[in-house]
């Protein structure tokens, strides 16, 4: 009776803690990005990026995108530590065009510039000149 008993809490255990076990390992939370500052100078400017939740111990690949012609201005990669996360300093590259750009992050295990597949990708916004 005591062994019955035992084994009705095991499987109650694994029925209730299994599906807290799924969701966290199946969990796919946006990467948080913090970028300092969020605008800059059309000659190019220094920026400053604090970022988690990405890959851990990996790399990841950003780029300034101009939405309107899709072009790139400015691209790198920065090494992610155990929590997927990096504390970096950048120098967006001028001459600019005045306007909104996108700022994008995304996983880059191999860098070769496309996001690893299945991965995450998270888009910031920033601003030419300040006062836009």
């Amino acid at each position: 009776m005591k062994t019955d008993s035992i084994k009705f809490i095991f499987l109650t255990s694994i029925l209730v803690l299994s599906p807290l076990i799924f969701l966290n390992i199946y969990a796919q939370s946006d990467p948080v990005i913090m970028m300092s500052p969020g605008c800059g100078d059309i000659e190019g400017y220094g920026i400053k990026f604090n970022v988690n939740g990405f890959e851990s111990d990996s790399n990841v690949h950003w780029q300034v995108i101009h939405p309107d012609t899709n072009s790139i201005s400015s691209f790198g990669y920065f090494s992610t530590n155990g929590t997927g996360g990096f504390h970096e300093d950048a120098f967006i590259e001028g001459p600019l065009v005045e306007g909104g750009y996108q700022i994008q992050f995304f996983d880059d295990a191999d860098n070769d510039g496309i996001q690893d597949e299945g991965k995450k990708i998270h888009t910031v916004s920033m601003s030419v000149p300040c006062d836009q």
